[in-house]
């Protein structure tokens, strides 16, 4: 750590640790708890909140002398419970690295590819926080930046290898060889750069140690990859500096690495492989995947790709389109990086976007090439993607529904079935793990929607602290303001999609989160956000096509229902709570409940006949225009039908933030529609909870009305004692606050019931 041109020392071991996994998620908030779990683990003293904030206080100081935590300037800002290394205020290495690698990726040449690759790995100087090892040792963050050098090594060689200059990637391989003994791939890499640059015997003899190596220490043979290097080396078939290339087109093989634990599609698999695989004169095989974020749209397609390449001997070509981000791929530089895995580059690359497209069509004609467009934006970023030739397929993956695409076979990915998504966890976590806490692995599948990705990201959490136990976990997801951070490549790939939303659509996602409804129907949007219902709908159609609302078929009264997944509903909660005003947040659920308590009253009185008499209160009321109105209560049981569960959620709402007045008059307003209908169950847990709120405030009238609903299920129940006890006990209340009406109507019914168990004389 440098400030200008002074070097500053960091001080104790924990204290650099601190540091180090603050700059390993530079620009991204890291949790106190995170820190505390990994420096700590189970031996975490009492005062560990303060030795963290004391660590970060002196970092803060050392650095950034007299700037506080929540200071505008700061380079370590302080977000509640997490930090955050502000990368406008600083200069971070990592970051440096990746930028050089994006800017290699997007270069307009291989030459220019291949010489940021290289200044970009020369900046490493040994292992990531190699002086750390001991107290960092295994933290996945720090394997997974292990990986991203390796990864761009690899790149580096197989670019150098390409255009002649191996011996400029040999330094960087034989220093990653080193810290990797056991890392084939980089072996390989080495084994054929050595080849490459004439070096022969050290290649062989590099293949001998790593041969040696792997016998001596795994008890293995050399995979297939290195031992293929090997043989290459022996009948002299690697490409010396100097000499041109084959004469025969190159075979792209650009797919990311397939998935080790893949799971719970092998059903689509076989049937979107027999889609691809056909061969009859025709368009070309097409097949779009879309589905929410987390679901699992490229692991099945990269997965699938990987199972056909067989198939495909021309080669498979592979580009994340990046369609979730707020800069998409552009498609004219897709081609570019196409074309020179096919074997094209300088200057036989047109400028011009529509002669690169035709160039890319001509070198695909006749060939059996598969192409993977993953995260697309739209058909028109695909469109100049496609192939020409019937020979060819296409898979392509998208967040947003691609409606109306001839010819495609269209696979909207649905969440894993809740014993796939038991297999997965335990697949990561393992299964010995997993198999002595059936109900907790239940509970933590539950809690991540059976999303593959937040499974995923889960288990992997869990695989890597082995002392937590699946209780544990699950007992943090749970939590409904925090459950998140145990999930934040979850949060993440939310952030993408919101991102990408209008501002109208943003906000009614973070208001329409705020409820606890299990469905709802677009008058109620209209009413919540005060628009119209062309307008909500149109809200709706936006979220949905993003896959942020889920259709939930057509209700009783002939209107479309929608549902949140319950981990995009936490996500929805957690902006607005951030970003809305705590007035805006109170208005918004009491508004939906004031709809509902409207509508709940209006059909009540319109039920064909009514057992109990009824009462109103003070809560607010909002109901929607008569042109919304009159068609939903048209038929009142129907539209009871329709929304019995949504009131159910609204009364356990209303009580649970202290609404008693709204808690008490919404469960009132369903019980009349209960007895025609008889959900007893449901009058049960409505009237108990609402009776508590009331209770807990004093509210006397409420509790009366809620007593006399309970009486009488417990009268429809059999229970002839408790009954009478909970109309006495509401009697006794109307009498008490002077409530005339209340107290007749009890007192007729006690009269009723009591003749008619009277003994006959």
């Amino acid at each position: 750590m440098w400030r200008g041109e002074t070097e500053v020392k960091i001080g104790s071991d924990k204290q650099r640790a601190v540091l180090a996994l603050l700059l390993l998620r530079a620009g991204s908030p890291v949790r106190r708890q995170e820190i505390i779990d990994t420096l700590w683990g189970d031996d975490t003293p009492e005062s560990v909140v303060n030795l963290v904030q004391t660590y970060v206080g002196r970092l803060r100081r050392q650095i950034d002398p007299g700037k506080g935590a929540y200071s505008a300037s700061t380079w370590l800002a302080g977000m509640g419970a997490a930090y955050v290394v502000r990368l406008d205020r600083c200069d971070v290495d990592l970051v440096r690295f990746r930028a050089g690698v994006a800017g290699a990726r997007s270069a307009a040449s291989p030459e220019e590819s291949l010489a940021l690759l290289l200044s970009a790995l020369r900046m490493w100087n040994g292992p990531c926080l190699a002086d750390l090892d001991h107290v960092l040792r295994g933290h996945p963050w720090v394997r997974a930046i292990e990986h991203e050098r390796i990864d761009t090594l690899l790149e580096a060689a197989k670019t150098a290898q390409r255009l002649g200059r191996s011996a400029d990637v040999i330094p960087q391989l034989r220093a990653v060889a080193a810290a990797e003994p056991l890392n084939e791939a980089v072996h390989t890499s080495l084994v054929l750069a050595l080849a490459a640059s004439g070096m022969q015997a050290e290649a062989l003899a590099e293949y001998g140690l790593i041969r040696l190596r792997l016998a001596e220490e795994l008890g293995v043979d050399p995979g297939s990859q290195l031992r293929d290097a090997y043989f290459q080396v022996l009948r002299q078939e690697t490409r010396y500096e100097g000499v041109a290339a084959a004469a025969e087109p190159p075979c792209p093989s650009l797919l990311p690495a397939d998935i080790a634990d893949f799971t719970g599609r092998e059903k689509l698999v076989e049937q979107l492989g027999a889609l691809i695989a056909d061969r009859r004169p025709g368009p070309i095989p097409v097949s779009t995947i879309t589905g929410r974020a987390g679901v699992g749209k490229t692991t099945l397609a990269v997965h699938l790709a990987h199972r056909m390449s067989g198939d495909f001997p021309g080669g498979q070509l592979y580009a994340d389109l990046r369609g979730s981000a707020e800069q998409p791929a552009d498609p004219s530089r897709v081609l570019t990086r196409f074309l020179r895995s096919l074997g094209i580059g300088g200057q036989a690359i047109p400028e011009d976007a529509d002669e690169r497209a035709e160039l890319y069509r001509t070198q695909l004609a006749g060939r059996r090439v598969l192409v993977v467009l993953d995260d697309a934006a739209d058909q028109a970023q695909v469109r100049p993607l496609l192939p020409g030739s019937p020979s060819c397929s296409v898979i392509v993956t998208s967040r947003s529904r691609m409606a109306g695409w001839p010819g495609a076979h269209a696979v909207d990915l649905d969440l894993l079935e809740p014993h796939h998504a038991g297999d997965l966890l335990a697949v990561i976590v393992g299964a010995e793990r997993v198999a002595p806490e059936p109900e907790a692995a239940t509970e933590l599948v539950r809690l991540c929607g059976r999303l593959p990705l937040a499974i995923r990201a889960a288990a992997t959490r869990l695989a890597a602290r082995p002392h937590w136990t699946l209780a544990r976990m699950a007992g943090r997801m749970a939590d409904e303001r925090h459950g998140l951070d145990e999930l934040s490549d979850v949060r993440a790939t939310l952030a993408l999609g919101y991102r990408r939303l209008d501002e109208p659509a943003q906000r009614a996602l973070r208001l329409l989160g705020l409820l606890d409804l299990p469905t709802f129907a677009p008058w109620l949007v209209a009413g919540v956000l005060e628009a119209s219902t062309e307008s909500a709908e149109d809200l709706i159609d936006a979220l949905a096509d993003a896959y942020f609302l889920d259709t939930a078929g057509v209700d009783a009264v002939g209107q479309p229902r929608y549902r949140f997944h319950e981990l995009v509903r936490r996500y929805a909660r957690e902006l607005a709570l951030r970003e809305e005003s705590e007035a805006t947040v109170r208005t918004v659920v009491i508004r939906a409940l004031a709809i509902l308590l409207a509508l709940a009253q209006d059909a009540d009185g319109r039920l064909p006949y009514t057992v109990r008499a009824p009462l109103y209160g003070r809560s607010p009321r909002w109901p929607p225009p008569a042109a919304v109105r009159e068609p939903l209560l048209a038929d009142p049981l129907a539209w009871f039908d329709s929304e019995r569960p949504c009131l159910v959620a609204a009364v356990l709402q209303a009580a649970g933030l202290g609404h008693d007045e709204l808690a008490w008059e919404l469960a009132a307003a369903t019980l009349n529609a209960a007895i025609i209908r008889t959900p007893w169950a449901e009058i049960g847990v409505t009237h108990r909870s609402a009776l508590l709120a009331c209770r807990a405030t004093g509210n006397r009238r409420g509790e009366a009305v809620m007593l006399r609903g309970l009486g009488e299920l417990d009268h429809h129940l059999g229970r002839r004692q408790e009954c009478l006890d909970a109309l006495n006990h509401a009697r006794a209340l109307f009498a008490e606050i002077r409530d005339a009406p209340g107290e007749a109507d009890t007192a007729a019914r006690l009269d009723a019931l009591r003749e008619r168990t009277a003994p006959a004389t």
